[in-house]
């Protein structure tokens, strides 16, 4: 008979044939148990509770620190100015640049080197940066900010 059921099941292949599993028999938890689970369910809440509360804190700490950062960049370091200046009738215009300490200011447009005194709206450009007698005097007529001299930037 044993001999029969290979034969049906090589003829039908290892799809049909199927194992029976011995299943032990459904126990119930002891109320021991059942207690413990409770208690690890509670734990695993409570752990997940604690880790989503301290993750947005991280995040706001990092968002405020570099909000920090730029704001403190923003206010030490100059930003470029957009300058209309004039001599004898001929007018033009300039993003300024008033450098850092150790670095010279610079107009982007020109290969002249600028010398300001933009407290007497006068604006210097020499041809060498060491001779002074290579300068000219410009009258500055106008300063606007950081956002037009931007624009200016861009859309040259």
């Amino acid at each position: 008979m044993a001999n029969q059921q290979q034969k049906k099941q090589a003829l039908l292949g290892a799809t049909s044939a199927k194992k029976q599993i011995k299943r032990p028999a459904n126990k119930k938890p002891s109320p021991q148990q059942l207690q413990r689970q409770q208690q690890l369910l509670r734990q695993q809440q409570l752990a997940q509770q604690a880790t989503q509360a301290e993750q947005p804190k991280k995040f706001n700490t990092k968002r405020w620190g570099t909000a920090a950062v730029l704001l403190i960049i923003a206010i030490l370091f100059p930003k470029p100015q957009l300058i209309t200046y004039e001599k004898l009738g001929m007018v033009a215009e300039s993003v300024y640049w008033p450098g850092l300490p150790g670095l010279n200011p610079v107009l982007f447009d020109s290969n002249l080197h600028p010398r300001p005194a933009l407290d007497r709206n006068t604006l210097y450009l020499c041809v060498e940066e060491n001779n002074p007698d290579s300068c000219q005097r410009y009258q500055i007529v106008a300063k606007k900010g950081f956002f037009a001299a931007m624009i200016k930037l861009i859309s040259n």
